[in-house]
């Protein structure tokens, strides 16, 4: 299966990222609150420490943010130009 990346693990981020774990991808995640990863990583969810490292170790990418500004702030700043893995 194609490594995924998923920005934004808040309330239903978190969820639908448990599911693809579950379901046996590989997930790279980015959240803010770093902290609030943590049952996903201990589920088997990869950190990345930006949503550019999680982008770039993906084919693709999901992307579950709290509004346009913050996923404006993600496509147009950390993620214009990031190439993912071919």
């Amino acid at each position: 299966m194609a490594p995924l990346g998923f920005i934004g693990l808040g309330a239903m981020g978190s969820r639908m990222c448990r599911r693809l774990l579950d379901a046996g991808h590989v997930v790279v995640g980015y959240n803010r609150t770093a902290a609030k990863a943590g049952p996903l990583v201990a589920l088997g969810m990869k950190l990345a420490p930006s949503p550019r490292q999680a982008a770039e170790a993906a084919e693709v990418i999901f992307s579950m943010v709290s509004d346009t500004e913050a996923l404006e702030a993600v496509a147009h700043g950390e993620l214009q130009g990031v190439r993912v893995r071919e």
